[in-house]
Formats: structure tokens, C-alpha cells, sequence
């Protein structure tokens, strides 16, 4: 990933400037789906993968999968698809009739011949990423649809991403499908309630990010105070997992005394073969903060609490992109450890004075409510089964 914008905005205006010039002469493989992701093979475009191979459409379709991750891909042997490189991805771009984005982008403009969706990975609520705000502009399209997931971030979505409105279709994120469907449970113990903790990221080297100072490791808890936290769940009979951000280290923090505190980074989600939308799915509730994942979870209808500890902080730093950030929190304000015990207390209870305020940012917020949003995406970029 490069993430100096200079460097980025030159290569985009020289050498793939070319590319694009390239692209009108390469012939397009109609029965050719790239998947490219740049940070992992995840999110929307992972989803999409599954619903293809659950669907076969690999019976009659090639599937190029490039990933920056794909070593890890190496032994698959599954019929007409293929993991690659970012770089090889490139190419593969020039050929292909179909392609998808959720994370990165390859900044070639598609021809009438190709069909190039960003799907992207959440819908906006904290404000762009520096690497978002960049000198683009229209002239720059290299989505033939970028997702919006209602009418109202519609001109959201298009200021993200410098398109016209033309570019930007109405569909929910692909992810979201596996709330509707028979899925198997994971063995996560038995306990009274489980929870979810999701905290959005503060600080990122990659992608040069420092949205507030704060170093620990969830908010409203320092390092010190965990054991208090674990004290408390352990007493309630309650499951807290934390689903850290792929970009947090906590290399300096023992967590293996914790017994109804689970701290899991990202590694070692992927070592337990989680699937972080089939684990929401079992979950009692969810805590969060700027994370877009609250909008999804609007969908099963359950308990949100939105801790604050950081707000100010972080509305001078990041920002939100919607007008309005506190109408778009139907759930528990939560500010200091206390709020924190009283939610989870609520939670313990069964007691829910939200599902009202829910409803009303869940239809604001994800115009579709029905598990076909992969089968939607397919729709959109023509692909058909015979």
C-alpha cells in the first residue's frame, strides 16, 4: 500500500495513466471476476467469494482472487480460481470483465466493456481517512458503481469518492448476507450473555492516521485496569470477547489470565477460523464507538452501547461524516467504566429501552433488509449462470 499521497497522485497521473490508454485496447474476458483486495482477503470481497463458490458459479466463470495476502492461498486447488498478487492483479485488471473492490482500488479507468464495483467496507460514520482526502476528482472514475447503503448517504458515498451520481448504487454490504442464513455456531463457552466489543482503530502506521492520543488498549481502560474489567465479568458470568483492529499491537499485554475476557488481535481471530458476521450473529449485544459495524448490526435488532470516552478528541481530529453523529446512536452513551457496568448489567437483564430508536436508524441507514445483497452485486456486473 502506498500511502503518500504525492507519490500516489504521480503514479496515478503518469504511469497508470497509461494503463487506462492500455485498457481500451486489451479484449475483456466476460467469464474473468477479479476480487482485489489490498489489506487481507476479507470483508465484502471475501463474502462475495463464498456466495460465488456456494452459488458455482466457478463452473463457468474464472475467478481471480488478487490479494496481498495470497501466499497464504498457495495449496487451494479449487476449480477456475486463482489467488495473486496485487501487482499481477494489474494486469489481470486489463482482462477482466468483472471486478471488485473493499479494500484499495487499481487506478485504471474501466472501459464500457468491464464493470468495476467498490463495494467498500463499512458505511461512513467517522469522518475520511487521510488517505481518502486526496486531490481527486471526477476526472479520475475508476468505479463503474461505488455502494451506498440507502438514499441518504447516497451524496455521502459521492463525496468519498469524488463520482458522479450516476456511479453510486443503492445496494448493502454483501457481508451482512450471513445474518439471514443457517449458519453453524462456535463453541464459545457457556455463559450467562456474550458480548462483543468492537473499538475502531485511534493510531495506524499505515495508513498514517493518529485520530486521538490515547495509547490503551479498549477505551476507557488502561492496561492496569483490565483485571478489574475481567473481576467484574467473571462475577456477572459474562463473556466480553474484543475483537481488536487488525492494526493494533498489544505485544506488551498478558492476556492469558483472563478468563471472561477474551483480547483477540487479528491473527489470532484468524488462527480460531472466526468469521467476525457469523460471530455477531451470536452475540447478545455489541459495544462500539466510531466503528461503521454498528449500522450492520442494526439488523439483528439487538443492544448497542457507543462509549465516549474520546469524542471530542476525536471530532477535532477524524470527524464524523454524517451531520448529525448522536442521532445516529439508537443505544447507550457510554463515557466512563460505570456506564460501561450499567450496560452490561442491562444487557445481563434482558433490559432494552432502544429497539424503537433502532428501528428507526436501521431503516435510515440500510435500505435493503433481506440477505441478497451478493446476489445483487452479481446482478448489477451481468454475471448469470447458464
Amino acid at each position: 500500500m502506498i500511502k503518500n499521497v504525492v507519490i500516489k497522485n504521480l503514479l496515478i497521473n503518469t504511469v497508470f495513466r497509461g494503463f487506462t490508454i492500455l485498457n481500451k485496447l486489451v479484449p475483456k474476458n466476460d467469464k474473468r471476476i477479479l476480487l482485489y483486495a489490498d489489506l487481507g482477503f476479507r470483508d465484502n470481497t471475501k463474502y462475495l467469494y463464498d456466495y460465488l463458490l456456494e452459488q458455482n458459479y466457478n463452473d463457468e466463470y474464472e475467478i481471480v482472487c488478487a490479494v496481498n495476502d495470497y501466499e497464504k492461498f498457495r495449496n487451494y486447488k479449487i476449480k477456475n480460481v486463482k489467488f495473486t498478487s496485487n501487482v499481477k492483479g494489474v494486469f489481470k485488471y486489463l482482462s477482466s470483465g468483472h471486478v471488485f473492490y473493499s479494500f484499495g482500488r487499481i487506478p485504471i479507468r474501466p472501459t464500457n466493456k468491464q464493470t468495476v464495483i467498490q463495494m467498500w467496507h463499512g458505511t461512513s460514520f467517522k469522518g475520511f481517512a487521510n488517505n481518502m482526502k486526496q486531490s481527486n476528482s471526477t476526472k479520475n472514475q475508476f468505479y463503474s458503481y461505488v455502494y451506498a447503503s440507502s438514499e441518504y448517504f447516497k451524496p455521502i458515498v459521492k463525496k468519498k469518492f469524488s463520482c458522479f451520481s450516476e456511479n453510486v448504487f443503492l445496494c448493502g454490504h454483501p457481508r451482512t448476507d450471513v445474518f439471514y442464513q443457517s449458519t453453524p455456531k462456535y463453541n464459545l463457552g457457556k455463559f450467562k450473555k456474550t458480548v462483543i466489543w468492537l473499538p475502531t482503530f485511534r493510531t495506524s502506521s499505515k495508513l498514517g492516521q493518529s485520530d486521538t492520543e490515547t495509547n490503551n488498549v479498549i477505551p476507557l481502560f488502561e492496561v492496569t485496569e483490565l483485571n478489574q474489567l475481567e473481576k467484574y465479568l467473571a462475577k456477572k458470568d459474562i463473556q466480553l470477547i474484543v475483537k481488536l483492529h487488525p492494526m493494533q499491537n498489544i505485544s506488551n499485554v498478558d492476556t492469558s489470565r483472563f478468563t471472561h475476557l477474551k483480547l483477540l488481535t487479528n491473527q489470532q481471530f484468524v488462527e480460531n477460523k472466526f468469521d467476525l458476521y457469523r460471530l455477531l450473529k451470536q452475540m447478545d449485544a455489541l459495544i462500539t464507538d466510531y466503528s461503521s459495524v454498528f449500522y450492520d448490526y442494526l439488523l439483528l435488532n439487538r443492544p448497542i452501547g457507543f462509549t465516549e470516552d474520546d469524542e471530542d478528541q476525536y471530532e477535532k481530529n477524524r470527524g464524523f461524516a454524517v451531520d448529525d453523529p448522536d442521532k445516529f446512536k439508537p443505544g447507550m452513551r457510554i463515557k466512563t467504566k460505570h456506564d460501561l457496568y450499567d450496560f452490561l448489567d442491562d444487557v445481563l437483564n434482558s433490559k432494552d429501552t432502544y429497539v424503537a430508536k433502532r428501528n428507526e436508524i436501521n431503516n435510515l441507514a440500510n435500505h435493503y433488509q433481506d440477505g441478497k445483497n451478493c446476489e445483487r452485486t452479481l446482478t448489477l456486473s451481468k454475471i448469470v449462470k447458464n
